[in-house]
């Protein structure tokens, strides 16, 4: 093959060779062009490793929602919730270094979930591994129990009634509102999640930083 997608192939060798920009240069590609190309991507890089250490080195107080244009309450249900010092619950967004969160419940329990970053999208997404590792603990138990009353028992045991909110479905409509992919913006302790059918904002949580302010 004389040329490789439009490349000559004696040039294309000497590109692949190349260890320095000049040997860059002398394959015919313009240094300029080069470093140019160089500095965007490292622009690019640093752009997003600053957005993403953002998102981990702080905890997020939800301030408004919106699903399909429609104001959302982020209002979980759940047991065990943290007030301020004048008794509000705020819904909260953290995203861990290992990829895990929680995220808000809508009228509902508050879900695990997981986040990862690609390019400029954050995706968020149940921790089904998760669920499903508690599951089977609380299947576990159950056999264990049934063979402790019973040692002689050999049919299999019904654990049809095991909480289970994966196959369930509890999680589908929260879901709704998470599962697109989101752009970000992290700007003057200000975060916005925006995808096609929901918008985020949120405000830095500073109530570590009061507590110590003064001291």
């Amino acid at each position: 093959m004389r040329k490789i997608l439009g490349v000559p192939a004696r040039r294309l060798a000497v590109a692949l060779s190349a260890c320095t920009p000049r040997s860059f240069v002398a394959a015919g590609y313009p240094l300029q062009s080069l470093t140019r190309n160089t500095v965007v991507a490292g622009c690019i890089l640093f752009s997003s490793c600053s957005r993403v250490n953002e998102l981990t080195s702080n905890s997020w107080i939800i301030t408004e929602g919106e699903y399909l244009g429609a104001p959302v309450n982020f209002e979980s249900t759940d047991a065990f919730q943290i007030a301020d010092p004048d008794g509000n619950i705020f819904a909260r967004l953290s995203f861990s270094k290992d990829g895990r969160t929680t995220l808000p419940g809508i009228g509902c329990p508050s879900a695990c979930g997981r986040w990862e970053v690609t390019g400029d999208q954050l995706r968020l997404m149940l921790d089904s591994a998760k669920y499903e590792d508690v599951r089977q603990g609380d299947v576990s138990t159950v056999r264990f129990k049934a063979a402790m009353s019973d040692s002689t028992l050999e049919r299999d045991i019904d654990t049809s009634l095991v909480y289970d909110p994966i196959r369930s479905g509890e999680f589908t409509e929260l879901m709704n509102i998470y599962k697109s992919p989101f752009t970000f913006g992290v700007e003057e302790g200000s975060l916005v999640l925006q995808s096609s059918t929901t918008m985020i904002r949120a405000r830095k949580d500073d109530a570590v930083d009061k507590l110590f302010y003064g001291l």
